[in-house]
């Protein structure tokens, strides 16, 4: 099993067969879509949404054919995967040997880890330029909203840039202290310069050689890790927390569950912004359960009353499933599949899973 094979067998082993290949595809390539999101969080394997970006159909399904040609999964149904034995010993291994995996928080920092990467890449380069007082370099990247960024964050005084720089150095130094050797070696041999020209991550796994998803991983882990930190001690990374202060949300929607819930707050029932916008009702409904999803103060009562929800809830407990068929199967025919699905969405927020 491959790194990429393990990546996608951590998604399938959570969907317990309950979703299809391409339900892990959509959520490994962090598609914004409703479905998406909900699985992600009904299954508690948001922190893989979006960490293999350029994962194609083709990779997917010919690593599925290996895995159950290895006699590592089984094909069920609908394009629905099931780990063997085996399989599950394969993948219990492949996390063993790569513990970082569980720094990866896909959902909270995927919309953003590159862009704070690539400021964080250029600042440090034209800083260590500018204190040395070479104002004439070839910039590591050409996007236009990070050189932006950078040239309103760069001190103008000789001084301050020299202060800056320090402090920068210490935090980094302080965070990479809390990695593992190899994490370091990663994170610092990408960055460039006053007379280093740091390395492309295709480049750095042919040096160190590992398999170059493997770094990606690792690299992507790495970056997680910081932003956890930055959030928690804030503190000790004052000059590091400004890469992120503008990037961070207080949750983040699709933009059509967007206009449903700014509706919602007008006071519109889900018959009528589905007149208005002319949605199916179950469209909106997507969008509500969507918005619990992410919303932790959003008020389930309008949709479902406690009565009902404790119901579910208990139902939950017992049967330990969020296969939406045999849960409404064993509750009253009152009780809606939306219904159900508010209440799963409001318990994995109050979980944060």
């Amino acid at each position: 099993m491959d790194t990429r094979q393990g990546v996608i067998a951590t998604v399938l082993a959570a969907f317990k067969a309950e979703r299809s290949i391409y339900g892990a595809y959509h959520l490994l390539k962090g598609k914004k879509s409703a479905q998406t999101i909900q699985d992600g969080s009904f299954f508690s394997i948001l922190a893989y949404f979006g960490v293999l970006p350029t994962l194609s159909r083709a990779e997917i399904e010919k690593d599925i054919e290996v895995m159950i040609s290895n006699q590592e999964a089984v094909c069920t149904y609908h394009d629905n995967i099931l780990l063997t034995e085996l399989g599950q010993e394969k993948l219990k291994q492949f996390h063993l040997e790569r513990p970082l995996l569980r720094h990866l928080k896909g959902w909270q920092y995927h919309s953003y880890t590159e862009t704070v990467w690539q400021r964080l890449c250029l600042y440090l380069q034209a800083l260590s330029h500018l204190q040395a007082e070479n104002h004439s370099f070839y910039p590591i990247t050409h996007k236009t909203h990070i050189q932006v960024w950078v040239k309103q964050h760069l001190p103008r005084a000789h001084e301050d840039r020299e202060q800056l720089l320090a402090l920068l150095h210490d935090e980094l130094v302080t965070f990479l202290s809390t990695c593992q050797n190899e994490q370091g070696l990663i994170f610092v041999h990408q960055l460039s310069g006053k007379g280093k020209i740091g390395l492309t991550r295709k480049q750095l796994a042919e040096q160190m050689n590992i398999d170059e998803t493997d770094l990606y991983l690792s690299h992507i882990a790495t970056l997680h890790q910081l932003f956890r930190i930055i959030e928690n001690e804030p503190e000790l990374y004052s000059v590091l927390s400004r890469f992120t202060e503008d990037m961070k949300k207080e949750f983040v929607l699709t933009e059509s569950a967007r206009q449903t819930f700014y509706m919602l707050k007008q006071g519109h029932t889900v018959q009528d912004i589905s007149k208005r916008r002319k949605l199916k009702e179950s469209t909106i409904e997507d969008h509500i359960v969507e918005i619990a999803l992410v919303d932790p103060h959003f008020s389930l009562a309008p949709f479902v009353n406690k009565e009902i929800e404790q119901a579910i809830l208990t139902l939950l407990e017992g049967l330990q499933t969020s296969r939406l068929r045999e849960l409404k199967e064993k509750l009253p025919e009152t009780v809606t599949y939306f219904m159900i699905r508010l209440v799963l969405a409001r318990k994995k927020v109050d979980h944060g899973t």
